[in-house]
């Protein structure tokens, strides 16, 4: 059915062709297509990221559809798509598929199970192969939230003098006055202290080239024309705030920063918020503020380690007496020389995470 006042080919919003349920996700309005699939997604029992809330807003992606017309006069779409996503398209016995190819009169051509290769979406006219591809985009997004984070953009904050009063910091937290709901299995490993600029889901050597190349183009647009011949910079590490209004239950602390010298803050800001832009624009995160909150996690609920079930509802802890003793706890200084493309569960040489890749600031 066509969507009454828009055409979908001179249309940015993929969602115009029907009249979905609406559905909430969080902060988010998503459109629900009734293509949702039972089929598992196979998150290896790992354990969220402290910042696992990265979906992708439809609305932040950039459609450059490559339209290719056959020899036979039909439309046709070639795109790449993770295998693993390949099950959720399909769905139990093919389900999902044969309903969006009934739907928008299309064929929908999928690797087999096991072999890696495009999607290909073929139609007897343009509009009906960009509303099964618009289908498609709809169940990737969807099961790309579900996903655990693979990698994450960072700035690392993990200098000698920075480690060092971070354990002096947990020293005293847990061997002063008790702290409701506080364990030593919730402060982050010293080494793998970082500041957070984009947390994402790679799920195959070519999103993870992708994202390697938004970071260059980054580096030429964004981060040359703002820092040339800059000073050497520095981000400090000083001072307390948490996620919520309530001190009392609180699941993340973390530390606040800045950049010195101090008149290169909202240049930095402007790399962060350019990296996050061109990421959304890719469909690779999700634009969560109109401006990323520099920060460095210091403790995390998700980080408790029990003897139970790790499903286990979060348990917050009291913040009021960390906020109040060391709301301006100097913890130290980091040069900030480049921007690191992290991978999730790994350790490197130096005991940081290992980088997919890195852009220099200067």
């Amino acid at each position: 059915m066509d969507a009454p006042g828009s055409d979908i080919l001179f249309s940015k919003d993929p969602l115009v062709f029907t009249n979905p349920k609406l559905i909430n996700i969080g902060e988010y309005c998503v459109r629900d297509f009734q293509v949702h699939t039972n089929v598992p997604i196979n998150s290896q029992n790992l354990a969220p990221y402290e910042e696992d809330d990265n979906i992708v807003s439809c609305m932040d992606v950039e459609y450059n559809y490559d339209m290719k017309i056959t020899k036979t006069g039909k439309f046709l779409i070639e795109f790449h798509v993770p295998s693993a996503f390949f099950g959720s398209i399909i769905g139990s016995k093919g389900v999902v598929r044969r309903k969006i190819e009934q739907d928008t009169h299309t064929s929908i051509k999928i690797p087999r199970q096991g072999e890696e290769g495009d999607v290909i979406i073929t139609g007897g006219n343009e509009r009906d192969v960009i509303r099964a591809k618009s289908r498609v985009d709809i169940i990737i997004w969807q099961t790309r939230d579900k996903h655990p984070l693979t990698h994450f953009v960072s700035v690392p904050m993990v200098s000698d003098m920075i480690k060092h009063n971070f354990d002096i910091f947990k020293a005293n937290l847990l061997t002063g006055t008790m702290i409701r709901g506080l364990d030593a299995s919730m402060f982050q490993n010293p080494n793998k202290l970082h500041l957070t600029i984009a947390t994402l889901v790679l799920l195959d050597e070519v999103e993870q080239n992708q994202a390697v190349q938004v970071l260059k183009q980054c580096k030429e647009e964004i981060i040359n024309p703002l820092f040339t011949s800059v000073e050497p910079l520095r981000i400090t590490l000083r001072g307390l705030e948490i996620m919520n209004d309530d001190p009392t239950n609180v699941d993340v602390l973390y530390g606040k920063v800045s950049v010195n010298p101090p008149k290169y803050n909202d240049c930095f800001q402007k790399v962060a918020d350019g990296i996050v832009n061109y990421l959304a624009n890719k469909g690779l995160v999700r634009r969560q503020y109109e401006s990323v909150k520099l920060h460095v996690t210091l403790i995390n609920s998700l980080f408790r380690k029990t003897n139970t079930d790790s499903k286990q509802k979060r348990e917050p802890f009291d913040s009021t007496l960390i906020l109040e003793k060391y709301k301006n706890f100097h913890f130290g200084e980091e040069d900030l020389n480049y921007i690191h493309l992290s991978v999730r569960f790994t350790t490197s040489e130096g005991a940081y995470y290992d980088a997919l890749t890195t852009v220099s600031i200067k």
